[in-house]
């Protein structure tokens, strides 16, 4: 097999992956990278007793559903008259 036919390694570039073409070396700006912004480095927003009861919220909610769920599933089968 010779490096023209195509096989099980032709699609792959020629040239190293990870190296930048002169094209776009070229065109690089001067502006550099942006600076991260750190989440964690925030205070928490919001109030901790209302974001306790959505949680409790969301939890029963939940418990709710699976109810709902188990309830119909039962009174489906019970034998109709």
């Amino acid at each position: 097999m010779t490096a023209e036919e195509p096989g099980l390694l032709g699609n792959l570039p020629r040239s190293r992956p990870g190296t930048r073409s002169a094209k776009r070396q070229s065109a690089k700006t001067g502006s550099g990278p942006r600076p991260r912004v750190n989440p964690a480095s925030e205070p928490p927003k919001g109030d901790p007793v209302g974001d306790a009861v959505k949680g409790v919220v969301k939890v029963a909610g939940a418990g709710f559903r699976v109810a709902d769920g188990a309830t119909r599933h039962v009174l489906r089968r019970i034998p109709r008259p």
